[in-house]
């Protein structure tokens, strides 16, 4: 699995995609298997400082995700917004079925023991902290940063991390970039494809 796929609005996942996924099981959800073995290894050294950092959401299917896009558009609604307004504001916080990065096993939502959903407060946390400056050594980078909401097009999400594979991570972290940027500005660094007929297959050189 090309693990710098891009997978957004505007790139989504080929139709079939899940049938040749390889899932596993890491911090109690499942994941890729490469994924899935790096996330145990950050997890586990996490643990080694006194860290211990709780998995909330891993792989997801796309009929799962549909379920979870059309509960927060009806939420949404129910909260008084009009359907496109409904539409506008899901569309800030939670992809697309297929279009999400853990319709791929390739994202962790992570947090604090004993939560159950994302805090909007995590970077603030030492498990927060952690990650932020060891992720990247496992692999996984920030996928959501702040103040790349106008490239990303989601809202900064400090607990949701992407496996990319731990040079591509170093690069993105030195860098500062997200990954739209990433894939851009060092696509003299891989072999790109003519044309998005599916994600990006991107090579190292």
């Amino acid at each position: 699995m090309d693990r710098l796929i891009l997978i957004n609005s505007f790139y989504p996942l080929p139709e079939g995609f899940e049938k040749g996924l390889m899932l596993t099981k890491a911090g109690g959800r499942t994941f890729e298997q490469e994924t899935g073995r790096a996330l145990e290894r950050m997890l586990a050294a996490a643990r080694n400082e006194g860290i211990e950092i709780s998995v909330i959401s891993g792989y997801r299917s796309t009929d799962y995700q549909q379920l979870l896009w059309e509960r927060s558009v009806n939420d949404a609604m129910r909260d008084g917004l009009s359907y496109e307004n409904a539409l506008e504001l899901t569309r800030r916080t939670l992809a697309l079925p297929g279009c999400s990065e853990h319709n791929a096993g390739i994202a962790a939502d992570l947090g604090t023991p004993g939560s159950d959903d994302c805090e909007e407060d995590f970077h603030r946390t030492p498990q927060g902290r952690w990650l932020c400056v060891n992720a990247h050594l496992y692999g996984f980078i920030l996928r959501y940063p702040r103040m790349k909401e106008h490239i990303t097009g989601i809202s900064y999400e400090p607990w949701h991390y992407r496996y990319v594979g731990p040079q591509a991570a170093a690069l993105i972290k030195e860098s500062g970039c997200c990954l739209e940027e990433f894939l851009h500005f060092y696509s003299d660094r891989f072999t790109l494809p003519c044309k998005n007929s599916g994600p990006p297959d991107m090579k190292i050189r």
